[in-house]
């Protein structure tokens, strides 16, 4: 049983920002090849955490949702309010440099939707040269055989070294449904939408000497080969459709078939980006609520769900509201149990069969009082002694492996209460109050739960974060950075004013104003975690920010800038913006 792995401690808010390595036309447009009822459009709210294949988290990365974009703060979280999408479904799309390309499909609930993503670094397997015969191999059987020929992205003939990143994803990884991108709904050749059963995943990227991406030239294909999972071997059939993910329609596509070799299956392809190895089935949505013995909805409880003859779970996660919704094979039983957070089943039924292409909503499930169910609840308040108005509680489980547990949720009026499951009756935890207006945090409390009521009191949140810049585009909430700043004066001195051309102030991350703004002979040039600019041309006359520094100390002292006006986004369209800074000044 593979687990769910649970988040790290909400800071603050998270950066929004303009930019994105994925294709951003017709986010929310459904594939026109797909019979799937998407729905109507929807306005939803997303909370999730992204980590690196080792655990730790990314910070920086761009997530977008429809035209929602933010960034994750240094403990990779993210949130997003009010995004478009789907009834059932949404496309979440996470870039950041050094890693492929990461994404999750899923049917939003009512509530804050959580999204657990794990990014794949890309890392090179190796190097090939073009117009030789090569095969890249990794120790697991992994295999792909190149003829020699390459396009650049114009599709023009590519000639020199290529680096070939390959990434094989077992059916068996206990990070499955974190590490894969999309989900498992796919359309199959007749546009008929289906549910998948992977036998394996295959990803592939080429880069080539300048690090321009590449891919295979018009007319050509590499064989690969997907090794078995010894589990599987057994039940997989001779011939398997073999799938391609789109990064524009969030699905996978049937696209040629492989043959079962040995414990391998063998196939051809003429692209590369994620391939995969499925057995197809009609799908359903399937959605679940999960109460504890009160009735109180329990937040971050893991759903399996698998056909009787499925080797492997599919998971979902309860959200604040504890219900959690997606799509599941049709027309044939399902078994279904929920886990604890110590991975422990507390709860195991058959449900279905479910009919084609619809929507059902299971009966609330309700678990009994002999598991370990706690309420946590508290009120924040600020410095002064006020309810927190804008801010949020994050509770997770001390000491636990699971990285992806965490539960973040807002206040309201100050209180917070959360619902969830433990694995002991003396369950350690550790709670942080944030509060966003003062960008103010309580810092981590740790503590004995008591169950089934933990009752915390007043926390005081009024523990100032030392640097930050705050920001608001347009009409949208007020964004906050409070890592991986950079301020750069060249020769500054708190006497100088104004400002002397050649100023930099550098976020470290992606874009905060969609590339380096000249603002009244400042540059407010932002960058990315390799320090390389991401220029745009500027326009005066249609970007109009004043940029005003107040205060400019010394080195390790601090500097204090507002910015204000208007710009226009790489897409044309015209955004207002204003924002302040209180950043330490490094060199």
């Amino acid at each position: 049983m593979r687990k769910i792995y649970p988040l790290f401690l909400l800071i603050l808010l998270i950066l929004f920002s303009c930019i994105s390595d994925f294709n951003m036309e017709s986010d929310i447009t459904p594939n026109p090849q797909s019979n799937f009822n998407f729905g109507n459009t929807a306005q939803r709210n997303f909370q999730g955490l992204v980590l690196s294949t080792n655990g730790s988290p990314i910070s920086g990365a761009t997530v977008s949702i429809g035209t929602s974009t933010v960034q994750t703060n240094s403990k990779g979280l993210f949130i997003i309010k009010n995004a478009e999408v789907k009834e059932n479904f949404a496309f979440i799309k996470v870039t950041k440099a050094g890693y492929i390309n990461a994404s999750r499909t899923l049917v939003p609930t009512n509530g804050n939707s959580r999204v657990n993503i794990m990014m794949i670094p890309a890392i090179t397997t190796t190097s090939i040269t073009s117009g030789a015969t090569a095969t890249v191999s990794l120790s697991n059987g992994t295999k792909v055989k190149f003829d020699g020929s390459f396009n650049d992205a114009s599709g023009n003939a590519y000639s020199g070294n290529v680096d070939v990143a390959l990434f094989h994803l077992s059916p068996s990884n206990q990070y499955l449904n974190e590490l894969m991108p999309g989900s498992f709904l796919a359309t199959n050749l007749n546009g008929n939408s289906r549910v998948m059963e992977t036998y394996g995943m295959l990803h592939v990227q080429l880069t080539g000497s300048s690090g321009q991406n590449l891919q295979i030239a018009t007319g050509h294909t590499a064989e690969i080969t997907v090794p078995l999972d010894a589990a599987q071997l057994a039940t997989s059939p001779n011939t398997i459709p073999l799938w391609s993910f789109s990064e524009i329609t969030g699905m996978w596509q049937e696209e040629g078939s492989a043959t079962k070799v040995g414990n391998t299956y063998v196939g051809n392809v003429s692209h590369f980006s994620w391939w995969n190895c499925d057995a197809q089935f009609p799908q359903a949505v399937l959605k679940v609520t999960v109460k504890n013995a009160a009735g109180q909805p329990l937040s971050n409880a893991m759903i399996g769900l698998k056909r009787n003859s499925q080797t492997y779970e599919s998971y979902g996660i309860t959200d604040g509201d504890g219900m959690v919704s997606g799509v599941v094979p049709a027309g044939e039983p399902l078994e279904l149990k929920i886990y604890d957070n110590c991975n422990t089943v507390v709860y195991s039924s058959t449900v279905g069969p479910f009919p084609v292409g619809a929507t059902t909503v299971l009966p609330d499930i309700s678990l009994t009082s002999s598991t370990n169910q706690y309420t946590i609840k508290g009120t924040l308040k600020t410095c002064s002694g006020a309810d927190v108005t804008d801010g949020f509680a994050s509770l997770r489980f001390a000491g636990a492996v699971n990285y992806f547990q965490t539960i973040v949720v807002p206040v309201t009026n100050g209180t917070f209460s959360i619902n969830s499951l433990g694995c002991s009756s003396n369950q350690q935890f550790v709670l942080e109050g944030i509060d966003i207006t003062n960008i103010q945090t309580s810092g981590e409390i740790n503590f004995t739960g008591t169950a089934p009521i933990t009752n915390l009191g007043d926390i005081v949140v009024c523990n100032t974060v030392s640097e930050f810049i705050s920001y608001k585009v347009d009409n949208q909430a007020t964004r906050l950075i409070l890592s991986n700043i950079s301020v750069s004066p060249n020769l500054i001195s708190s006497a100088q004013s104004p400002v002397p051309v050649g100023t930099y102030f550098r976020y470290e991350g992606a874009d905060l104003l969609a590339g380096s703004v000249l603002v009244n002979n400042y540059y407010l040039t932002v960058t990315n975690n390799s320090n390389a600019y991401q220029n745009i041309t500027v326009d005066g006359t249609t970007n109009q920010i004043t940029f005003t520094v107040t205060s400019a100390g010394a080195v390790g002292t601090y500097t204090d800038f507002t910015f204000n006006g208007t710009y226009t986004d790489s897409a044309g369209a015209s955004h207002t913006v204003n924002g302040t800074g209180h950043v330490k000044r490094d060199y």
